[in-house]
């Protein structure tokens, strides 16, 4: 396939491939736990592959998808041009794509058959004809307003191995509705050929095992003599054209999101700055604190060991001298200076206990306050770092849409070349295999 899809670039062809609901079943598996007998590896390329398919293409008034379109998906599409103004190729990029984050999404598309969740937009009904009867009016006239009229598609093998043309036709007013599925994998051959030029009416060249013969052959090399058409390349550039406004859009949104960030950034990077260097004086004024109450506890415990001492004298030599009067059996006779003093030493250390104690509070709530300034910093320096981060990614960013924008506006430079062809070149060529 890659080979073909090359042969066709490079001849100035288009080529595109859509999901159906085998690709989506197996991604559901994969998700689910399956492995098919691969490596990981390999099975996050399949499922990256399957990703990138769309689930439809529209070329001028024909839509190619793989199964029978619904009513509600239909209605969900026409409701996503009116809305969004786009061409509905871009519901592939803007919804489809985006569905593939979870499995219930993308079920959503994925032509479940049997009881229908009522927010499925593509399912298999049992008896599709009988849908087409109650449906046919309404699909029609919805495919009129997105201004289509005529519908290639595959998903139901035909026994016949002969494509089925005009299907529905009683049922779908004024649309051309193609089974395209011919069981190439058992009957090797099947395609349809679709050309339409400007002012002409289109031409459709069925390939399957009953065609196979020189006059069809005549026919398809006639449809297929010339190169491909200007309009597939200018719709696609014309799409490509509106991805790059769109990119150049959000890469300006991003850009003064990010001036805004770093400006906001910076300003809170300040008030960080300032903030550490106020707790670090602080906690320079704590620790010469802690010093200082460390010095003066050693200081008070030294003052009160030697006042524990003096008071043991004291107590010593006045029951020295008590004991001396008992044995002279003379009175005891204090002096109001030795009383005073003896009262003043125990007043001064009780007040130096409870100097000590007071003193060991602070140091503990000294302590406190010091690892609560260091558990900060350390906070505000993760802070700062996670800042640094969420700013260099946003950097990143920038470079990427950067790197976008280039890429877009070459081809913005390749649509105004097409689009100096003359209006009579104007072609639309598509091709579908089963």
């Amino acid at each position: 396939m890659d080979g073909l899809s090359k042969k066709i670039i490079s001849s100035g062809g288009y080529f595109k491939v859509l999901a159906g609901n085998h690709e989506q079943e197996t991604w559901i598996k994969i998700h689910d736990g399956e492995t098919y007998g691969l490596s990981k590896k390999e099975l996050d390329t399949l499922c990256k592959q399957i990703e990138s398919l769309d689930l439809f293409y529209i070329d001028g008034p024909i839509m190619f998808i793989h199964g029978y379109p619904t009513l509600e998906f239909l209605q969900v599409l026409l409701h996503y041009k009116n809305v969004t103004g786009n061409h509905p190729n871009s519901f592939n990029r803007d919804h489809y794509k985006k569905a593939f984050k979870s499995i219930e999404a993308i079920k959503q598309y994925s032509y479940t058959k049997g009881k229908i969740n009522e927010n499925y937009l593509l399912y298999d009904p049992d008896n599709i004809e009988l849908y087409y009867r109650k449906n046919g009016v309404g699909i029609a006239s919805v495919l009129t307003q997105l201004e289509i009229d005529c519908i290639i598609h595959g998903h139901r093998p035909l026994a016949s191995g002969i494509q089925i043309d005009y299907e529905f036709s009683k049922l779908l007013p004024n649309i051309r509705m193609i089974g395209n599925d011919t069981k190439v994998r058992l009957q090797k051959i099947g395609a349809t050929i679709m050309r339409m030029d400007l002012g002409r009416e289109m031409q459709v060249a069925f390939i399957n095992k009953k065609t196979t013969n020189k006059k069809n052959l005549k026919k398809i090399r006639h449809l297929l003599r010339l190169s491909a058409p200007a309009s597939t390349t200018l719709q696609q550039l014309e799409i490509e054209s509106h991805q790059w406004l769109e990119s150049k859009s959000k890469i300006e949104e991003l850009s003064l999101e990010y001036k805004k960030y770093q400006l906001y950034a910076e300003r809170k990077l300040q008030k960080k700055r300032e903030s550490l260097l106020f707790l670090k004086e602080e906690l320079h004024e704590q620790n010469e604190l802690f010093s200082q109450a460390q010095g003066n506890i050693i200081s008070l415990q030294s003052r009160c060991q030697q006042l524990e001492n003096e008071l043991l004298e004291k107590d010593h030599s006045k029951q020295v001298k008590k004991d001396k009067i008992e044995v002279l059996n003379l009175p005891l006779l204090i002096t109001d200076q030795q009383s005073e003093t003896y009262d003043t030493l125990k007043q001064e250390l009780e007040s130096i206990k409870v100097s000590q104690l007071i003193l060991q509070q602070e140091l503990q709530q000294s302590n406190k306050t010091r690892k609560e300034a260091i558990d900060y910093l350390r906070l505000s320096h993760e802070a700062s770092q996670n800042m640094e981060q969420e700013i260099n990614h946003y950097k990143e960013d920038i470079q990427k849409l950067n790197k976008e924008k280039q890429q877009r506006i070459f081809v913005n430079n390749e649509l105004k070349q097409h689009s100096k062809l003359p209006r009579w070149v104007h072609n639309i060529y598509a091709a579908i295999t089963s």
